[in-house]
């Protein structure tokens, strides 16, 4: 995207339409311009110009010398963005305000759906900053980045906080188990899907499932018995794997190989999964 277009972009963001943003664009650093100049330099229909210099001036972004011809001026941008943050914060406050007045009526233990990676870390960000008293958390080294901060400071501030980390990152403060090993044959195993979870005060629980190749989807709830399934899914998997590093490692094998494994790690019919180690 080159300058001009990233500018143009960023303006319509900010509730500019986008012969507004290219009528403001043509204008900075300018002397003052005639419509018709405006129009040239912005690339704009000329029958466009005037209605939208008119609504930059009512915006407060334009300035106007009434002579003859009529020539315009940007506003300095610094003027301009200061007046929107402060219009923009305003407009914040009074949505907050608003809000926090509106009665809660909210059912609990519903079960909600979420998709994208940006939206599901948030719903985990939420959880992990809301935690009251535990925080049970089976995370991957990528959403350690956004969600590692997160979680040494709910630690910090007296949260029991566990959390087993498929990857090689690490964490000061909360209790963490090296889930390395675990995550790359889940993954080989899963043809590249990740299942990551959180779950604060036994209650409220984000259980995701990443994908190489299919959609990252996840499950958002308050439902306390999906919440103790999750907490017992990061217990089984940490103490599973405690117990494989404390086993000679022929008796790991052998296990393996047996028929009760083999069968517990075959993949699921129809999901397009490939077998592979376990733990």
């Amino acid at each position: 995207m080159t300058a001009d277009a990233e500018l143009i972009a960023s303006m319509t963001r900010l509730g500019f339409t986008q012969y507004e943003a290219q009528a403001y664009a043509a204008l900075v650093g300018q002397a003052a311009l005639t419509g018709a100049e405006v129009g040239r330099r912005a690339s704009m229909p000329a029958s466009k110009v005037y209605e939208t210099l008119a609504r930059l001036e009512a915006r407060g972004a334009v300035l106007v010398n009434r002579s003859e011809p009529v020539r315009y001026a940007a506003v300095p941008h610094t003027s301009l963005l200061a007046e929107l943050r402060s219009r923009f914060n305003a407009d914040l406050e009074s949505a907050a305000s608003a809000l926090d007045r509106l009665p809660v009526q909210q059912e609990p233990g519903l079960v909600w759906s979420l998709s994208g990676a940006e939206s599901i870390v948030q719903a985990f960000a939420r959880v992990i900053s809301n935690a009251q008293t535990s925080l049970f958390a089976g995370i991957w080294d990528e959403e350690l980045d956004e969600l590692g901060p997160l979680l040494e400071a709910a630690s910090g501030r007296g949260i029991d906080t566990h959390v087993a980390i498929y990857g090689k990152r690490t964490l000061k403060g909360p209790h963490t188990y090296d889930m390395a090993e675990c995550g790359a044959s889940a993954r080989l195993r899963l043809s590249g899907r990740r299942l990551a979870v959180v779950v604060a005060d036994e209650d409220d629980a984000v259980v995701a499932e990443f994908g190489d190749h299919t959609p990252d989807q996840a499950t958002v709830t308050t439902n306390p018995v999906i919440a103790l399934l999750a907490v017992e899914y990061i217990k089984a998997d940490v103490s599973g794997r405690l117990m494989i590093d404390a086993m000679p490692s022929a008796a790991y094998e052998k296990l393996l190989t047996s028929r009760a494994m083999r069968a517990m790690l075959r993949p699921v019919s129809g999901k397009g999964v490939k077998e592979g180690g376990g733990g």
